[in-house]
């Protein structure tokens, strides 16, 4: 198994494994998110891979104050074997020869069962309350129309 740099061939793999595991949602546009990354932070776009297969992937990104986690996922067959926190280790040690000094990432609430994951990676909740808001007009589920 090796963790590299997502590269532009990746992306259909990603974003395949990203729906396995659960990460989409039907407001993302998970394509999108990969051009956008590919624009930016390009060395915090890492891909766990065996075989030539991609079983893991995250993103990081870097705001020039803090790193941010998204979309850590392990492909379901995979899990449990470690590869999270070798994909986590990995994005860390970037971070830090960025100039990161902290690390910020969310979970979901239907999502809990990830937090046990994160404290054991160090990770503490902060007890904080995660405000958003979509700017122009964000894809409603319910909605029969697309952005």
């Amino acid at each position: 198994m090796q963790i590299r740099t997502f590269r532009p061939s990746d992306e259909a793999a990603v974003i395949a494994l990203w729906e396995r595991a659960g990460i989409d949602r039907p407001w993302l546009d998970l394509h999108a998110e990969v051009a956008e990354k590919r624009r930016r932070d390009r060395s915090l776009f890492l891909v766990a891979v065996d075989h030539a297969e991609i079983i893991g992937a995250v993103m990081g990104a870097y705001d020039g104050r803090r790193g941010w986690v998204y979309h850590l996922a392990v492909d379901p067959p995979q899990q449990r074997r470690g590869l999270g926190n070798k994909l986590m280790e990995a994005l860390e040690h970037r971070m830090l020869r960025l100039g990161v000094r902290k690390v910020n990432l969310q979970v979901r609430a239907d999502n809990p069962g990830v937090a046990s994951f994160y404290e054991g990676l160090g990770y503490v909740d902060e007890q904080l309350t995660s405000f958003g808001k979509w700017l122009g007009r964000r894809h409603d589920p319910q909605d029969s129309e697309l952005d």
